[in-house]
């Protein structure tokens, strides 16, 4: 879970606790780009109905997909497998609590 601090007029510090899937963050980027999710995953190499499962959270990011979107958008795979970490344990977390 990434915490982003964020202070007021007065300093006072704020944490703001967000945890998204790669697949939310990923939807959202494909439709800034205007690209079609079923044309980005056969050019990618993966089923559209996987694709669209990863889109929907139904599946986790993976370091190949990773590596693969990191090819084809520019953005690091690391980010990709980052917010996959920050995902599964932000759900770990809600399970303790």
């Amino acid at each position: 879970m990434r915490q982003a601090k964020i202070l007021s007029k007065t300093g006072e510090e704020f944490d703001i606790n967000v945890s998204l899937h790669p697949g939310e963050v990923l939807t959202e980027e494909l439709a800034t780009r205007g690209e079609t999710k079923s044309a980005f995953a056969i050019r990618i190499g993966l089923y559209p109905s996987h694709f669209s499962d990863l889109l929907k959270g139904k599946r986790d990011m993976s370091a190949a997909i990773a590596v693969k979107l990191e090819k084809e958008l520019d953005i690091p795979a690391e980010f990709w497998l980052g917010l996959q970490m920050d995902y599964d344990l932000s759900k770990e977390r809600e399970k303790l609590n």
